[in-house]
């Protein structure tokens, strides 16, 4: 496991459309069932989670998110793109190794870099689908 430190400089040293592995904590909710009677059991909280993806960027305010595609929609003669992606929290990322540098056709990773670049993301309420919209059509 990485320290803190070196995740944040694994990151920094990453580009646009990188097939990535991060190793992270789940943070998410928790069901607890507590049983008066019977044999002893422990709470689990730390759940180790290996999320593969293509590397989009760091968001966040107040904290920071890796944020990784892990489905790309290409909606033909729009210039838009729906992808499934998920935002891991920096500070419970245990690691972030590199399985392939530059994955994807150059010119779709440069469409979809404007695209995020420009900000122009929106969370569409099915799931956790980002819409990606480039400002002019380019071509392929």
């Amino acid at each position: 496991m990485k320290d803190s430190d070196d995740v944040v400089k694994t990151v920094s040293q990453l580009q646009f459309g990188d097939l990535i592995e991060v190793e992270w904590w789940d943070h998410s909710k928790r069901e607890i069932r507590l049983k008066s009677k019977g044999k002893k059991r422990y709470l689990v909280f730390d759940v180790p989670v290996k999320s593969v993806g293509i590397f989009c960027g760091v968001a966040g305010e107040e904290t920071k998110h890796i944020i990784l595609i892990r489905d790309i929609f290409i909606w033909p003669g729009m210039g838009d793109f729906d992808v499934d992606a998920v935002a891991i929290l920096l500070g419970v990322t245990k690691d972030v190794k590199v399985i392939m540098s530059g994955l994807l056709d150059p010119k779709l990773a440069a469409r979809l870099e404007v695209a995020w670049e420009r900000g122009q993301v929106r969370i569409i309420k099915r799931g956790k689908r980002m819409r990606l919209r480039t400002a002019e059509v380019i071509e392929d």
